[in-house]
């Protein structure tokens, strides 16, 4: 850790993984060349942030892709990345309290030249690429500085305390979730409600039947 310390920030990226992870340890494919897998590692000046990093992460994925792409993709929170229903990101946020330091390490998937066959059969119908979304294929190593790029403008406005701005392009980006009844795993349980949206500590607002409004921090929706 120390090493890694010492040349923080930095990006980790591989053309391929043998042990690639999502939340809850779930297997995230991999397949050789095809995907954007990526991992920056930094550090964060204030624990006020951290309820902010997973969707300032999403943030900055969604707005290279569309750049990229001109596509539209719709943040679900906290961090998967959709277009026309199906997912074509992740994003795995870990932190590591050092003393007064805070280490935060987050990984991004982005499944991009991968046709239908080259996922699992389970996943087809749920998982998309950018070649399934616009029928052409995109250039990886572009992608990956285009990415990078992304994070550094975004992680700087989070450093830089302002968070409002990360708030109100979260809250649009993810409104077509918007009064729609959803199932929410959190801690073991389901939970349904209606989304109602993201708190300004980057929660989610959910107004679950007979409790009113409920506000998480972390789960993930169904």
């Amino acid at each position: 850790m120390t090493r890694l310390e010492a040349d923080f920030p930095l990006m980790v990226s591989a053309a391929v993984q043998s042990a690639g992870r999502g939340r809850e340890d779930r297997e995230w494919i991999s397949s050789p060349d095809l995907g954007i897998y990526a991992t920056f590692g930094f550090h964060l000046p204030d624990k006020r942030h951290l309820s902010l990093l997973s969707i300032t992460s999403g943030i900055a994925a969604i707005d290279m892709l569309h750049s990229w792409t001109g596509k539209v993709f719709a943040l679900k929170w906290p961090n998967d990345i959709l277009a026309e229903g199906k997912k074509i990101a992740g994003i795995l946020c870990e932190t590591i309290i050092h003393g007064d330091k805070i280490i935060c390490l987050v990984g991004i998937g982005i499944n991009v030249n991968h046709d239908a066959l080259d996922f699992p059969a389970l996943l087809r119908d749920r998982a998309g690429s950018l070649k399934l979304l616009t029928g052409a294929d995109w250039p990886v190593a572009g992608g990956r500085e285009r990415l990078a790029a992304s994070m550094t403008y975004w992680l700087k406005k989070l450093m830089q305390d302002r968070g409002s701005s990360i708030v109100r392009r979260a809250r649009q980006l993810s409104r077509s979730f918007l009064g729609k009844t959803i199932s929410f795993h959190h801690q073991g349980q389901v939970v349904r409600g209606i989304f109602s949206g993201i708190a300004a500590d980057g929660g989610l607002r959910l107004d679950v039947p007979g409790a009113g409004e409920k506000i998480f921090y972390s789960g993930e929706l169904a």
